[in-house]
């Protein structure tokens, strides 16, 4: 699956609310999950264990939010039981909620550290050839100015020119063509 496939799977299939998971637990090489839409009610889906890296984000973001209004809310309790984390969120507008069974793996990793939502996947970009070594700067030739060129000189400080200046080398003023 894609990234952009995990951003829709952990919305509401009916109006595309974030909800709060309110059971996470791994069966097997699948993560199964209990969400709820504050709106629609409570759904169940499975994830595959072996991409959690694209989707730790979702599910952090989804575990901190109210069962209520899935307004996001903070870890205010923790209680370990069993392969769970049993944890109450506070919601700023309902406060406690109710316990979230979230397994103690899952739930150690998305609250410890801070998670990075993954980048969508791009085709590996290949490292241009080098090119052919470009002569030093000592080894550059200055171009030949022409027989007309050769007589310019300064207007301001009168220092010879060899005529393809912008500005004078010795008083910095601008050279009109």
């Amino acid at each position: 699956m894609t990234h952009s496939d995990y951003n829709h799977m952990f919305r509401c299939p009916r109006c595309g609310a974030v909800g709060a998971i309110y059971v996470l637990k791994i069966g097997g090489d699948k993560i199964v999950i209990k969400q709820r839409c504050p709106k629609h009610g409570g759904r169940s889906f499975k994830v595959p264990l072996m991409h959690m890296n694209q989707f730790s984000h979702l599910i952090r973001d989804s575990v901190f939010r109210c069962y209520k209004c899935g307004q996001e809310a903070v870890a205010t309790f923790e209680k370990k039981s069993g392969p769970y984390s049993l944890i109450k969120c506070t919601c700023p507008t309902h406060g406690k909620q109710t316990v979230q069974k979230i397994w103690k793996s899952v739930y150690d990793e998305i609250s410890k550290k801070e998670i990075v939502e993954p980048k969508p996947e791009e085709p590996e970009l290949k490292e241009p050839e080098p090119a052919e070594e470009e002569p030093v700067e000592s080894e550059l030739e200055e171009p030949e100015p022409t027989p007309s060129e050769k007589t310019k000189i300064c207007p301001m400080c009168k220092s010879p020119l060899r005529g393809i200046e912008k500005f004078c080398g010795t008083c910095g003023t601008e050279i009109e063509d």
